[in-house]
């Protein structure tokens, strides 16, 4: 037998086997029938086209000024309205769907060529090879229209720069003094959470979590009105209060408790997405804070800040409540580290529904936190925090709680207080 015709038999499964599974990366360098061609400049070209735009985008944000100002002010907020225009058409998630696709279309392509390896019709080296070559090739594409679509708003100045604050950027310098501040700042908060709480629900306990009767589309569009204030109000950018596309619910929501997220803001299409079977009495803040995404804003604090003053200024009372739970929530934790007497009297000044709405909110994700999901919602806040350090977010996840600091900062601003809108 010639050696062409042993090679022809041992493809064919006669003669000596070739090695089976992932040995076949030993095999000789003879092809196998369902090879596939590595394309190397095609994919090269590809890459490094990814590799230029984001290594040209890294240069641009080094500016400060261009980041802000030809940015977020310009091409950025044009970007993400066109972005909301088009895909806001449709009233399902399309983050959602291009998520499903990609997964769907690794695994099938995975699956595919870990059969044809095992059943010994394609070396491993090739497929691996192949394989990477693809991946390589998209995710330089897609950290690319990262950066070219939102990512460069990372480079903006914070907030108090940007806003002039920075006389308000001052705390006492003793920890007493820094409880006497702080606890009268969250006895308004309480104060404001108990009147909307009962203001929308008629009681100051109905016995069970919150769960009006509400249209999340409605809520929506109220925050969209809100916006317009928070703009005026805070004497944020032009454009900043223009209507975006709703935030949408995630069809797969019980994905998102496993990775303990309440929401999430999808650059590539423009969408604000949440979590539409956790607690309700957090959905309208976890809306309002992805819409702050859309409007440029990038750092957690941030986005949790603006969407604390977007609830706060919304007609519903129910939105407004959602608002002042979440920043009553993040102080009373500040004044209790600082003095727990102070922060636990107050504490105590809870209406007992809202008490009520903060336990189902901490037991409700407390069951994501242990055994296997616990592990994946580990791994999805390592993750999180990988890619927020990598964004030079200060704090990497821990950015969330930061907005503390800037409910403090506006509260000096204001007198001492945090209302807004028709509260202030």
């Amino acid at each position: 037998m010639s050696k062409g015709d042993e090679t022809n038999a041992m493809l064919e499964g006669k003669g000596n086997p070739l090695p089976i599974g992932w040995f076949a990366l030993f095999t000789p360098d003879e092809a196998m029938p369902k090879d596939r061609g590595l394309y190397v400049k095609r994919r090269g070209l590809i890459v490094l086209a990814g590799v230029v735009v984001t290594v040209i985008c890294w240069g641009l944000g080094q500016s400060a000024d261009f980041a802000e100002h030809a940015y977020a002010r310009g091409f950025g907020q044009y970007v993400a309205r066109g972005q909301a225009a088009v895909t806001g058409v449709l009233p399902t998630s399309v983050a959602e769907l291009v998520i499903v696709f990609v997964a769907g279309w690794a695994l099938f392509r995975w699956g595919l060529a870990s059969w044809h390896v095992i059943r010994r019709k394609r070396r491993a080296l090739n497929a691996v090879a192949c394989g990477g070559l693809k991946v390589l090739a998209f995710v330089s594409v897609a950290i690319a229209l990262f950066y070219v679509v939102w990512g460069i708003n990372y480079s903006r100045p914070g907030i108090i720069e940007r806003q002039g604050w920075q006389a308000h950027d001052r705390a006492p310098a003793d920890r007493a003094a820094q409880a006497a501040e702080l606890e009268p700042i969250c006895r308004d908060l309480v104060e404001a959470t108990n009147h909307y709480y009962f203001t929308a629900m008629g009681s100051e306990d109905v016995g069970a979590p919150s769960y009006p009767m509400i249209d999340f589309d409605a809520i929506d569009a109220d925050l969209e009105q809100a916006f317009a204030l928070v703009e005026k109000d805070l004497g944020l950018e032009p454009g900043f209060g223009a209507t975006r596309a709703p935030a949408k619910p995630v069809a797969a929501s019980f994905l998102m408790d496993y990775l303990q997220i309440g929401g999430f803001y999808f650059p590539w299409t423009g969408e604000a997405n949440y979590h539409h079977t956790q607690p309700v009495s957090s959905i309208p803040f976890v809306i309002a804070h992805e819409k702050a995404h859309q409007r440029c804003v990038t750092s957690e604090d941030e986005a949790n800040f603006i969407g604390f003053a977007a609830c706060v200024r919304a007609s519903d009372p129910y939105t407004r409540y959602s608002g002042y739970l979440f920043a009553q929530r993040q102080l009373l934790h500040e004044l209790i580290k600082l003095d727990a007497g102070k922060g636990r009297a107050l504490l105590k000044q809870r209406l007992p529904g809202v008490q009520r709405d903060v336990n189902a909110v901490n037991e409700y994700w407390a069951r994501f936190e242990k055994g296997a999901a616990g592990v994946i919602g580990d791994a999805s806040t390592a993750v999180n925090h990988a890619y927020l350090t990598a964004n030079n977010v200060e704090g990497g996840v821990l950015s969330y709680r930061m907005s503390a600091k800037l409910l403090i900062v506006y509260a000096r601003r204001q007198g001492g207080i945090v209302r807004g809108g028709a509260d202030s």
